[in-house]
């Protein structure tokens, strides 16, 4: 009958029983009958374990070998590489044997019980075995002096009960965490849910949205709900020199802690992948094989799956988009009555002129509080609060656009009074929108996004750059110009891509984008006569639609409305003309232009050079600039001999010379002005 042995109560018990079996294999190497004893210790080390995993008692050695899915042989010399660092007595032995420690020979000849080590035993240290790629140490000796030393994991995990803690960077271990937003609990069911329908499937969940959108909060939530903690991993750190070290590690971990993986970062490291063919490889292969749970998580912000797969293996795209505004200001309602507050501040507003994540409102926050500390205040206003908000707006419009300062106000636009009206009403859309589209329920009706598309039409210098520079400047956003015939590219699809990227980046920190030179694409549809016609067409819907989708500020701007499709302006929520300004506009032009501070001879005749000379607003604020430099130079007052030099001098650009009749009775000064040529 076989003899049954009591299960281990301890780990103290364990390790004893592993050293008296340590001493029968030094026995064994004089004694061939003590290898039969150290045969029987060791089924008794394996039966008593079980009995202890199977009443709740803990021993990592065993569980060790159990994840890492060691052979009989394997598991030896994991044993005899442990306690070489744990046992002094087995120790000094072995180091009074070989002069260094327990080598790999040593190690073989006392798993063989004093023989040689045949081939099933060499090939317990074959170089990609499970036994040396994740528990043992490299060892550069080489030769029959190559130490068998247990990896730093393996013997902080055995021997110092290190469970938690990688000790790998960019590694990390994460217990359930408290419960997250409804939004994502619910989610998290629906992910708990489909698991249920795919047992013996591999599910790669793709969490996909903008940082701080609670992409790793789901994941660990649905960890949490599977019962398990949630393996981290930077994915930034899968490529480059110490790739591979990485590799490895977050392999053994993986089986070392029989849970989830969620890889993050992967924005840089999918570019990575792609060229870096063993990264790439690598990722494929963990994300279908090493999910040990039944799911991993993939988070990006991009639309991005890893290549390859096999049977039974699936990627789910779930897509964490931006709070909708009745959610957004639920979130900044909870947020801010958390801080301490200088004023009140209202969630509407900050729901309506901010798209973050929570993450971001967070971290928002948190720089408000610091601003308001350093500024002395007793908790934080609303200039802090907007400063930490554009911190939050990271992206990389610079590259394809130019920032543009909205130092422009109401008061320095001169228009006629309904497009200015127009004007505001558009702003103040922007401003309702999270009462309109959240609260009173349109935005559930609406097929696109809950942005602001305009077009601007009129003549160069009419004010259509300053008028967005004040719509941004009111809305407190970024504006970007985008100059569309660099954008434009002769290549098929070019185009798009570069408009793709332009939004995309847009989006990020819902800037203000005004493309100018509309026409290079939005001309009267004619016949198409050739294939460039064709395409000219598509990228023009093409960019309409993006302004459609665009939950921000987009504005066309061209100077020939007549050349531009109806179907087209119908896209468009607001057209608004800046017409040539004609003579009582162009008196608040001439008087507007003057900062106040500017000191001005008393023979300046406003009405004069209002009546007499066409300009727009951006030509006569040329002439004001060039006539201060000109005043500025003599040590004198801007007066009209300086104005009219400056007014020659502009429309000499355009190719128009003036006659002493264009002067009138100033043309005195302006001879004066102009060493008395005209």
């Amino acid at each position: 009958m076989k003899e049954r042995w009591e299960p281990y109560g301890s780990e103290e018990q364990y390790w004893r029983e592993l050293s008296a079996w340590g001493e029968l294999l030094w026995q064994a190497q004089e004694d061939k009958t003590a290898a039969l004893a150290a045969d029987k210790c060791w089924a008794r080390l394996e039966e008593r374990s079980a009995a202890a995993a199977e009443a709740g008692v803990f021993l990592p050695l065993p569980y060790l070998a159990a994840a890492l899915n060691l052979t009989a042989v394997q598991a030896r010399l994991l044993a005899l590489a442990l306690l070489g660092e744990a046992d002094g007595g087995f120790a000094r032995r072995c180091a009074a044997r070989t002069g260094v420690g327990l080598t790999r020979t040593l190690a073989l000849e006392l798993a063989g019980g004093g023989d040689l080590p045949g081939p099933g035993l060499r090939q317990a240290l074959a170089p990609g075995g499970a036994l040396v790629r994740y528990a043992l140490e490299e060892d550069g000796t080489g030769g029959p002096a190559r130490l068998l030393r247990p990896a730093r994991r393996a013997a902080a995990f055995v021997l110092a009960g290190e469970w938690e803690d990688p000790g790998t960077p960019g590694l990390a271990l994460l217990q359930p965490g408290d419960r997250p937003p409804a939004a994502l609990a619910a989610l998290a069911q629906r992910m708990e849910d489909y698991l249920r329908q795919a047992v013996g499937e591999r599910t790669t969940f793709l969490l996909q949205g903008q940082g701080g959108a609670g992409r790793r909060t789901l994941a660990r939530a649905l960890a949490g709900r599977l019962g398990t903690p949630l393996l981290t991993a930077d994915g930034r750190f899968l490529s480059g020199e110490e790739g591979s070290t990485f590799r490895r590690d977050l392999l053994r971990e993986t089986l070392l802690q029989q849970c989830p993986v969620c890889l993050t970062g992967l924005d840089e490291a999918a570019q990575a992948a792609r060229t870096d063919r063993q990264a790439g490889e690598f990722l494929t292969a963990l994300l279908r094989d090493a999910a040990v749970c039944g799911c991993s998580f993939l988070v990006t912000e991009e639309d991005w799956v890893p290549a390859g797969g096999a049977e039974g293996w699936r990627a789910v795209p779930v897509a964490l988009p931006l709070p909708e505004l009745e959610e957004s200001r639920r979130l900044w309602a909870g947020f801010l009555a958390e801080t301490p507050l200088a004023e009140p501040l209202d969630p509407d507003r900050l729901a309506g002129k901010y798209r973050l994540t929570p993450g971001q409102m967070k971290g928002a926050l948190e720089t408000a509080v610091s601003l308001a500390r350093w500024q002395g205040l007793p908790g934080v206003d609303g200039e802090c609060l907007d400063r930490g908000c554009r911190g939050q707006l990271r992206h990389a419009l610079g590259d394809k656009a130019r920032k543009v300062e909205t130092v422009f106000t109401w008061e320095d636009l001169i228009l006629p009074r309904s497009a200015k009206e127009l004007l505001r009403s558009a702003c103040g859309q922007m401003r309702c929108r999270r009462q309109v589209y959240g609260t009173w329920g349109f935005g559930r009706k609406l097929a696109y996004g809950a942005g602001l598309s305009m077009l601007f039409s009129g003549p160069p210098g009419t004010g259509k750059t300053m008028a967005a520079q004040i719509a941004a400047g009111e809305l407190g956003l970024e504006l970007y110009k985008v100059e569309l015939p660099a954008v434009v590219s002769k290549y098929v699809g070019e185009t798009e891509k570069n408009l793709s990227e332009i939004f995309r980046e847009a989006s990020r920190s819902q800037a203000v984008l005004f493309f100018d030179e509309a026409d290079v694409l939005f001309g009267k549809r004619t016949e198409m006569k050739d294939a460039h016609d064709k395409y000219n067409n598509m990228e023009a819907a093409y960019l309409l639609q993006k302004m459609e989708e665009y939950d921000g500020v987009s504005i066309l701007a061209t100077n020939f409305l007549q050349n531009f499709d109806e179907a087209f302006k119908r896209r468009l929520k607001f057209v608004i003309e800046f017409p040539f300004p004609d003579a009582g506009y162009r008196r608040l032009l001439w008087r507007s232009v003057f900062p106040a501070e500017t000191p001005l001879e008393g023979d300046v005749d406003w009405e004069f050079l209002a009546i007499q000379f066409e300009l727009t607003g951006s030509a006569i604020k040329n002439v004001a600039v060039n006539a201060a430099f000109l005043a500025a130079g003599e040590g004198r007052a801007v007066g009209m001999g300086h104005l009219l030099t400056a007014l020659r001098r502009e429309l000499i650009k355009s190719g128009k010379v003036l006659s002493r009749e264009d002067f009138g009775q100033y043309y005195m000064l302006a001879e004066e002005g102009n060493d008395g040529q005209l």
